[in-house]
């Protein structure tokens, strides 16, 4: 069995675990007497901390750790589990949720990115403390595109207006810098190479930004290849597409998957 049936294998146990944690969090929700649900959710977080370890997939593993952790705490009885705490744990399995989806042969064994390493460093210190980001605006989710091709620019437009997304555009990293600290988007899609600041400076920029937390960070390259795959990951970015990609509709696929993930 080669990597790419490993990590399908992966997905399709881990989607059932998550299903099983949130069905056990309803239950507690509804019997807060009873330790069996936590019981069965720690197993599970466990089984996919496991998997990912495995694998590689670091970003996967270091916050199904956290999850496992803060369970663990419940379990204990050393922390409470409000209304509060549940909530967050519902956003913290569908944070996961949406790492696992985008997990793919080029994110095996590269270095945990900042965004899941602070939202996991949060989470075990309290998790009354982790900042749960809101959309930026009601109504349609927002969405930035920044490439010095107007025809990418266009492409990426019609795309993600597929997807359910009011969508502005420009051709400068640092122009695209301005508006998104002054007013966040939900979706920012950037080019490697931009005029004025690079797609890897922007991501990185936008994610320093405590209202990005929750935002979904698109790189795209004409190039790929695990030195850009490693180098998006570090900065934050939750995918790297190809530009070519925009044929065979990958990067609708990576937004539709974020989407349902509640990561977009």
């Amino acid at each position: 069995m080669n990597v790419a049936e490993f990590l399908n294998e992966f997905q399709l146990e881990a989607g059932e675990k998550l299903d099983l944690i949130a069905s056990q969090l309803l239950r507690l929700e509804r019997d807060p007497t009873s330790s069996q649900p936590i019981r069965e959710m720690f197993l599970a977080a466990h089984t996919i901390k496991g998997g990912a370890a495995m694998l590689r997939l670091t970003d996967v593993e270091a916050l199904a750790h956290a999850i496992e952790d803060l369970l663990s705490a419940f379990r204990d009885q050393q922390r409470t589990l409000d209304a509060q705490a549940a909530d967050l744990l519902f956003k913290s399995l569908d944070h996961l949720r949406g790492l696992i989806a985008l997990a793919s042969a080029e994110s095996v064994g590269t270095e945990p990115s900042d965004w899941v390493m602070n939202f996991a460093s949060q989470l075990r210190a309290d998790p009354a403390s982790v900042a749960v980001v809101p959309a930026p605006t009601q109504g349609k989710r927002r969405a930035l595109v920044v490439d010095h091709s107007p025809t990418v620019r266009e492409l990426h437009r019609m795309l993600l207006e597929d997807c359910g997304f009011e969508v502005e555009d420009c051709d400068d990293g640092q122009v695209a810098l301005g508006r998104g600290l002054a007013k966040p988007y939900n979706l920012v899609v950037s080019g490697v190479q931009n005029p004025g600041l690079g797609g890897f400076e922007l991501v990185s920029a936008l994610r320093a930004d405590p209202r990005y937390g929750q935002a979904t960070l698109v790189l795209m390259s004409a190039d790929e290849g695990p030195d850009l795959t490693r180098r998006a990951s570090e900065c934050g970015a939750h995918a790297l597409v190809r530009k070519s990609s925009l044929q065979n509709e990958r990067l609708t696929g990576v937004v539709r998957q974020l989407t349902a993930a509640g990561l977009a």
